[in-house]
């Protein structure tokens, strides 16, 4: 079962009611944080209840052509955050639909997934969506921005990301198939071999 979400945009503000007290805690651990790049929490009832800030924006699925050097920008910046071990907070859920642009700003959204992880998790999984949805030549494009402009910043490790792979894979494709999103795209199967090859 999904939160409850109440949208109120003459007031500028988003009533999140979250479905446990786990979903809760974690939206509020992160938007408490006050970082850039997410709405600003404006209230909680300590319960379930989060008041955010609307942000009018666009999925970046919908744009014609996501800086995709920026949205990396805000992984690069969460995994930046806090670290136990290798592990670093992940989005973990990263659905196009959890990142708005507005205002020549992108933002992230919904962090009641959120875990300590490995990086390669966050990428992986983002770039799942977009090979299920770009032609070969503009996925390359767009898997090897991500990867180099991430690289710039943090360390990727291979090894890591290889052993991911099956299991973000399957994950993926389980939420796919139990939202009723089919993977139709002709170069999926190219794409997510491509997705394999990092060094």
């Amino acid at each position: 079962m999904k939160s409850e979400i109440i949208i109120s945009k003459e007031k500028n503000q988003v009533i999140k009611i979250c479905n446990s007290p786990k979903m809760f805690k974690k939206e509020l651990y992160i938007y408490k944080k006050k970082l850039p790049y997410t709405p600003r929490l404006l209230d909680n009832d300590g319960k379930n209840t989060l008041m955010l800030e609307y942000i009018d924006g666009i999925p970046i699925m919908d744009l014609e052509q996501p800086n995709f050097a920026k949205i990396t920008g805000l992984m690069v910046n969460l995994h930046s955050l806090e670290s136990k071990g290798s592990k670093c907070i992940c989005h973990f859920d990263n659905n196009p639909k959890n990142y708005l642009f507005s205002n020549g700003k992108y933002y992230m959204l919904d962090f009641s997934e959120w875990v300590y992880d490995f990086p390669e998790t966050d990428l992986i999984h983002f770039l799942l969506f977009w090979a299920s949805t770009y032609n070969f030549n503009k996925f390359k494009d767009v898997f090897e921005l991500v990867v180099n402009t991430y690289r710039s910043k943090r360390m990727i490790n291979p090894l890591e990301w290889e052993l991911m792979i099956p299991e973000i894979i399957s994950r993926f494709d389980s939420r796919r198939k139990e939202f009723g999103k089919k993977q139709t795209h002709p170069d999926i199967s190219k794409n997510r071999e491509m997705l394999k090859n990092i060094i």
